[in-house]
């Protein structure tokens, strides 16, 4: 794609992006270095975001780029998906602030207290301390907290679907981008390998149905890392990925069909 030269653009690798007063005030907040957020290098966030806004609310898609004969489609995708792209990083900038995170000290000493009974809830809160050890502030917190989210059901291995079940309705949207975003096969990797080690899997289908399982830890057990010079763009991948599943998370045909 060419970038266009306009006052109300800015260029971002060569691409088109909104200026970052276009973004939600919480990314501005980030740009500004007001919020109280503890990614690395969180201008690259912010940038992303710029490009995310942009590519949606002016259909800068491949559906577009590539079929000219769907132009006249364009103004009215543009229009739903432009307000879709600021939920969606409305809702991923307030993810970022630190106090959006789990207490894993305080969930890990609670667990600790409730004896033998709950050990394979304390192996889930382990996972998600491990995970947070490798990922820290670079991903936001609903990765963390739908990680932890077995702890909370009637016991660890409950399947949930969670388009459909209502004890899941107020973070459906989040967790499912979230676990979609696994897609990005180096991220999935290092998770189930986390949870390899505890004897867990995650598992999540289709019909947004995720649930634990258990596996034999004398053969299941697996180490995997990321190579140092691909690890920046495998998070950035799992980022923008887990953001467009957010955005396309009301319009995704869904059926109890496949739960």
């Amino acid at each position: 794609m060419q970038a266009i030269e306009a006052p109300n653009l800015t260029v971002i690798a060569f691409e088109n992006a909104v200026p970052v007063s276009q973004l939600p005030s919480v990314w501005q907040d980030i740009a500004k270095g007001l919020a109280n957020v503890g990614i690395s290098d969180p201008q690259s966030y912010v940038e992303m975001a710029q490009l995310f806004q942009y590519k949606l609310e002016q259909g800068d898609v491949d559906l577009f780029n590539e079929r000219p004969e769907l132009d006249y489609l364009k103004s009215p995708f543009s229009q739903l998906f432009g307000k879709l792209a600021w939920e969606t990083l409305e809702f991923y900038g307030y993810d970022f602030i630190k106090t959006s995170y789990p207490d894993f000290a305080t969930l890990l000493q609670d667990l600790e207290s409730q004896g033998e009974e709950f050990a394979n809830e304390l192996k889930v809160a382990r996972i998600g301390i491990e995970l947070f050890q490798e990922f820290g502030y670079e991903l936001p917190a609903s990765f963390y907290h739908v990680h932890l989210a077995p702890i909370y059901r009637d016991h660890v291995f409950e399947e949930r679907a969670l388009r459909f079940d209502k004890r899941d309705i107020k973070h459906k949207r989040s967790w499912d981008a979230i676990l979609h975003a696994g897609k990005v096969f180096a991220m999935q990797m290092k998770v189930q390998s986390i949870a390899s080690k505890y004897g867990f899997t995650y598992q999540h289908g289709c019909g947004c149905n995720s649930h634990l399982s258990s596996i034999d830890t004398s053969c299941g057990v697996f180490e995997y890392e990321f190579t140092p010079e691909k690890r920046q763009r495998w998070l950035r991948s799992f980022i923008w990925t887990a953001w467009y599943e957010y955005a396309f998370f009301p319009i995704v045909p869904n059926t109890s069909y496949l739960t």
